[in-house]
């Protein structure tokens, strides 16, 4: 971990280099100081030689001497800082992209235990490890807090750190030339010390891990409950339900902090008292010396100066022991999202599907299916299903048939247990993901909307797209309502889109989809949270679309409006295909279909 850690800092090395040339003229310049005034004190004493030149400029030559190690510590505090703010920000680019990676599966397994799962049956395809990681407020946490301690850990505290060994290093080579048998005296307390400090890290470790984990659990309690305050204030959860539970995650992080607190004051108020210990060992031992010749005022201070600086290097040392220790235990943290592999879709894997493709017919042969987070609960169990391409296909069942699931195999956010995915006779699994996803375009039933204007919002994932292209395809997915707004495409929509109605989001996510010229679109329940005269609007804009485009469109709904536009309606149970055919054919009197109709008649 710690080589790893010391990789890390490897792009900085030209300026942490600089930075550590000057910590060395800085300190040099700060260890002069007990000998120079051990030094005067001599001279005005008369147990030394007079200066050979005048008392002022001597006096300038030291302001000039000091002035140098100011500026050569402040010039390696710059740099220190700056390469800490740069490893930092390339430790998070680098570990945000890498979550974003992954496949949905890995994200499946941050909301639940890794543990439970493998408890209920065989892991998930290839080996599943559990990552530590729980979820999205777990991952902001690493991102933050522990990539802030890795960055100070490599530079600060590594400053720091160097320094304090420069000092006591120096400092106790420069007492040995005043006086070795002092020098001895005051080397008894290293020993206890050191050992202290190493049992006093290890603790640290283990306790800035398991703070780090604790900050991540509030972080997460906090961002999940926040997301949804609507439904915690209108069932009147505030007090006590929430406030409690976030309570017990603060709590938490409290008594760790605390007992962090009680290891840092014994350890170093332990170490405090061994140093004026040894100041006083040290005082009464010079001063004997003193008083029999062996000695000088001036070099006894010069001793004690030295001491107080060696002591407080030590602290130092042992307080970057700890600090280091920290480091380490918020860096498996980030390195188990650097680590971190998808279960089994992986971009870039794969042969391109090239862009002038013909449409192809879509065919799931005898497709079973598990999602990673259980997979001792199969989803689908053996579809075969054929669509057809250029039409139109409504996708209907009861809750848990497996409709969505349909989509997500197709979108590439999962692979087949066991079975195919066929795009004509190639497997969609021999595409590379992204070749794939630009020929499919979903419309989710709660499409994501991210806080900036609406044309920001269509062009997602098309930055390179011109505002006639943009506008275009608005007026397809029937936008018009962008005209009645102030500020028209420039309006924002806030967070998660909450200034839309529900109806306005959804075209919105049309328009977006279309922006991406897809061959194929999906829409999962894209009307379902609709009232009648919104999902007018959409299934409008997705049956004028399919045909004007001339997608295969695939609608996965359980309203009859929505299911009687499409060309095939394809009615799954129990994770397969039930039934298959027109709309009408399927209404007939004694299938399953039917069943659905007149429940919805009723």
């Amino acid at each position: 971990e710690v080589r790893r850690l010391l990789q890390l800092a490897r792009p900085e090395r030209k300026t942490i280099a600089i930075a550590i040339s000057l910590l060395f003229v800085s300190s040099l310049v700060s260890l002069s100081i007990p000998l120079c005034i051990g030094r005067i004190i001599d001279i005005f004493s008369g147990q030394a030689n007079n200066l050979p030149i005048s008392i002022p400029t001597a006096a300038v030559l030291l302001a000039t001497f000091f002035a140098l190690g100011a500026v050569a510590s402040v010039a390696r505090l710059i740099l220190m800082r700056i390469s800490g703010q740069r490893i930092i920000a390339r430790l998070r680019q680098q570990a945000y992209t890498n979550v974003l990676r992954q496949d949905i599966g890995w994200h499946d397994l941050q909301g639940a235990s890794t543990k439970a799962v493998t408890a209920e049956g065989t892991a998930v395809r290839g080996a599943l490890k559990d990552t530590g990681v729980r979820s999205t407020g777990d991952i902001i946490s690493r991102l933050g807090s522990d990539a802030g301690i890795v960055g100070d850990s490599l530079t600060r505290d590594l400053s720091d750190g160097l320094r304090s060994l420069v000092t006591a290093t120096v400092g106790i080579g420069a007492m040995f030339w005043i006086s070795s048998k002092v020098t001895g005296v005051m080397l008894l307390i290293v020993p206890p010390i050191s050992i202290a400090a190493v049992f006093y890290g290890r603790y640290l470790k283990k306790l800035s891990r398991e703070t780090q984990k604790a900050v991540g659990e509030m972080v997460a309690v906090s961002e999940e409950r926040l997301s949804a305050i609507k439904t915690i204030q209108a069932l009147n959860a505030v007090e006590p339900t929430e406030t409690r539970r976030f309570a017990g995650k603060v709590d938490k992080v409290l008594d760790l902090a605390k007992k962090e607190a009680w290891a840092s004051g014994l350890f170093f108020g332990g170490t405090g008292f061994a140093g004026n210990m040894t100041l006083i060992a040290l005082l009464t031992y010079g001063g004997s010396l003193v008083a029999r010749g062996e000695l000088t005022v001036g070099n006894l201070i010069s001793l004690l100066t030295y001491t107080v600086y060696i002591g407080g290097s030590l602290v130092s040392l042992t307080s970057f022991f700890g600090t280091i220790m920290k480091g380490l235990g918020a860096s498996s943290r980030i390195f188990e999202l650097l680590d971190a592999r998808p279960l089994t879709v992986k971009l870039g894997v794969g042969r391109p599907l090239p862009v002038t493709t013909p449409p192809r017919r879509i065919i799931f042969d005898n497709v079973h299916f598990a999602y990673p987070s259980r997979p001792n609960s199969e989803v689908l169990r053996g579809v075969n299903l054929t669509i057809e391409p250029g039409m139109i296909y409504s996708i209907a069942g009861g809750s848990g048939s497996g409709k969505s699931t349909i989509a997500n195999l197709l979108e590439r956010f999962y692979d087949p247990t066991s079975g195919r995915v066929l795009y004509g006779d190639d497997n969609i699994a021999e595409y590379t993901p992204e070749s794939w996803r630009q020929r499919i375009a979903i419309v989710p039933q709660d499409p994501a909307l991210f806080s900036a204007t609406i044309a920001e919002n269509i062009a997602y994932g098309r930055p390179d797209a011109t505002r006639a292209e943009i506008e275009e395809v608005a007026r397809l997915a029937n936008c018009g309502f962008i005209q009645t707004l102030p500020h028209g495409f420039e309006t924002q929509v806030g967070a998660r889109g909450a200034q839309l109605s529900g109806g306005q989001r959804q075209r919105l996510a049309i328009a977006r989809a279309l922006l991406q010229k897809p061959r194929i679109l999906v829409c999962d329940e894209a009307t379902s949270a609709l009232d009648a005269a919104s999902e007018s609007l959409v299934n409008e804009a997705i049956s004028n679309i399919s045909q004007t485009q001339q997608l295969t469109t695939i609608l996965i709904a359980h309203r009859l409006s929505t299911l009687k536009t499409a060309d095939q309606v394809v009615f799954m149970e129990d994770g397969v295909v039930a039934e298959q055919g027109t709309y009408d054919e399927l209404a007939q009197e004694g299938t399953r279909f039917n069943l659905l109709v007149r429940s919805q008649l009723l």
